[in-house]
């Protein structure tokens, strides 16, 4: 009998260390799951903050390119109203991450999408991030423009609307 209890106690601490090791593994699993997700998390929100800076970077440089664009004639590419073209105004960084910053003419009326004649055109910035095989995208619009008088309020600044590229729009705020 002293023979047969030992193969038994043998027998146990294999099992014993078999449960162990998988329970060891299923938490390592765990634990290396939730670090990634973390990690992905992060990295959406780093590009979907670099995809928000862009826009702000795209308010700039529509402010200060104004003027020297033909009324942001050269930066309107042929196209369609409701698509933006193939290629970017703009390429820029933001902390490591591409910003893609694409530019298209509103709807305002006038069926020329290369002429803008109300001071407002769409913005859409594309960041990637990521590795190749997990890039994370994150794609913002907005519709960036001068305000302009109304009707009938104050328009001591001379706004007139067949002379927009003439107007000293280096002075006022670009805005959604």
């Amino acid at each position: 009998m002293a023979c047969n209890e030992r193969g038994m106690a043998l027998i146990n601490v294999v099992l014993i260390l078999s449960v162990l090791l998988a329970m060891a593994h299923l938490l390592a699993e765990k634990v290396w799951q939730s670090t990634r997700q973390t990690a992905d998390a992060n990295l959406r929100q780093q590009v979907f903050w670099a995809a928000q800076a862009g826009i702000e970077e795209a308010r700039q440089l529509l402010s200060d390119g104004y003027a020297g664009s033909g009324g942001w004639r050269t930066l309107l590419a042929a196209g369609t109203a409701r698509n933006y073209p193939s290629l970017p105004a703009w390429v820029t960084q933001v902390n490591g991450v591409e910003v893609e910053l694409y530019l298209r003419d509103n709807p305002d009326g006038d069926g020329d999408v290369r002429r803008d004649n109300d001071l407002k055109v769409f913005v859409l910035a594309r960041a990637r991030g990521g590795v190749s095989v997990e890039a994370i995208e994150a794609m913002v619009e907005s519709l960036c423009g001068f305000n302009t008088p109304e009707n009938g309020e104050d328009d001591r600044f001379g706004w007139l609307a067949n002379e927009l590229a003439d107007q000293p729009v280096a002075t006022y705020g670009i805005s959604d």
